[in-house]
């Protein structure tokens, strides 16, 4: 390395040459599973209730939580899911649900499809989910529902949120949709709340291209999620209440069910992740031990009680102060020139959205809806302000040199703090 190198974005050579993107994914299939889909597409590509594929893939999801939910229901994707769940879970006009202030916009949205109210509450700094302190003051006599979202594959507190959620009489929905396969104290999320929903959209560690899965153990949520997405077969097959089972023919009226295909993509999928998840762990273990060294970067904390999954991207925090003071946008185009995969997480605070900060619902005009969000100064703004990006790394070790480059471009930016803030400061002018 010579003394007299430059950052790449003022004219230096960058230390990056892999072309981009870093991270591909989802990975092309096998010949095994092009071979399923195939004879799927020569057999049936119809959907009778939950047999075939669609019944294989919720057996074996079941299977995958170590079988401590007792039902599974496919849906097209983890939005539908979701408001299945809530729509059983008891959503309805009059009703609040508590969710964090940070996350996936669809975590909370189908609540306003079903009338209900959403309260947004303050996320806590180490978990990067739900704040058990902001939930126990956000409840009042409206909130009935609390959802935890296992931001970016951490889990919550699950301990002290059920606490509160007992204590309450709340019913707790789990959004699991970064978090395949995260475990709690050594039990997997999902298995904690009245229900949870999975995302398998095409970005997830388990994915069917589209689809979501809902699974419970509560045989209500499970036949009144049913009845929303599903009519006939499954319908008359699965509903274990005989009075919701006279809906069998027509079941709500909506029709949100999985298709064969994505079920087959989704089971490979849940095959590979074993092997999948170990080496993004080896990955982002490796990844984080480079970072220790990086005074501007914040490295992503992980409990010893939990276990990150599938993890979800790598998004550390950035010390703007110990850099000079660079705006974020400037230090990510500095990374970017060196030929870094890295940006800000796309989920902006959910209070900065129309769909959440106007005061009307817009599905049903003229209905006036809550807005009740953290103030100024949150834990959910300081994180949306200062989180980092980066590839959700998986090959190993092919990725270690890619991860010691990544490394050695932040390193570079850090020698070159001053030159990083004179152009920052010339940029402004």
């Amino acid at each position: 390395m010579t003394s007299d190198e430059r950052l790449a974005l003022l004219g230096g050579a960058p230390v990056i040459e892999q072309p981009l993107p870093h991270e591909v994914w989802p990975p092309p299939a096998d010949q095994a599973e092009l071979s399923e889909l195939a004879g799927q597409r020569n057999t049936d590509i119809s959907i009778k209730g939950n047999s075939g594929p669609i019944g294989r893939l919720e057996a074996d999801f079941l299977a995958f939580l170590d079988n401590r939910a007792r039902f599974a229901v496919t849906f097209n994707s983890g939005t539908s899911a979701l408001l299945a769940a809530y729509f059983a879970l008891g959503v309805r006009e009059g009703v609040d649900v508590v969710g964090p202030a940070l996350t996936y916009h669809a975590a909370l949205s189908p609540v306003f499809a079903l009338r209900g109210d959403v309260v947004l509450a303050d996320i806590d700094p180490a978990t990067r989910g739900l704040d058990p302190a902001a939930l126990q003051a956000a409840i009042t006599e409206h909130t009935k529902i609390v959802t935890v979202v296992h931001q970016w594959g951490h889990p919550c507190d699950m301990d002290a949120i059920l606490r509160i959620a007992e204590r309450h009489g709340l019913r707790v929905l789990e959004d699991c949709s970064h978090a395949h396969g995260s475990h709690y104290k050594g039990r997997p999320v999902g298995t904690f709340g009245d229900a949870a929903v999975f995302s398998l959209q095409a970005n997830k560690a388990i994915y069917a291209g589209e689809g979501g899965i809902l699974v419970t153990s509560d045989p209500g949520v499970h036949d009144r999620a049913t009845l929303l997405g599903h009519y006939r077969d499954r319908s008359r097959d699965s509903v274990l209440d005989e009075g919701l089972r006279a809906h069998w023919v027509t079941g709500y009226g909506l029709k949100l069910r999985m298709s064969p295909f994505n079920a087959i993509v989704a089971r490979h999928a849940l095959a590979a992740f074993p092997s999948r998840k170990e080496a993004r762990h080896r990955c982002l273990r490796y990844f984080g031990e480079q970072l220790r060294d990086v005074p501007y970067l914040e490295p992503v904390h992980v409990a010893d009680h939990v276990d990150m999954g599938a993890w979800y991207g790598y998004k550390p925090l950035y010390r703007t102060e110990a850099l000079g003071g660079v705006p974020r946008s400037v230090l990510i185009d500095a990374l970017r020139a060196e030929g870094m995969e890295v940006g800000a997480p796309s989920g902006p605070r959910l209070s900065t959205l129309p769909l959440y900060a106007r005061p009307e619902n817009p599905l049903f005009p003229g209905t006036p809806k809550k807005r009740a969000a953290p103030r100024a100064g949150s834990h959910a703004e300081h994180v949306e302000r200062h989180a980092l990006s980066l590839p959700t790394f998986t090959n190993w070790p092919e990725d270690m040199k890619l991860i010691d480059q990544y490394a050695e471009a932040f390193r570079k930016v850090d020698r070159h703090c001053d030159a990083l803030v004179r152009y920052a400061v010339e940029s402004r002018r």
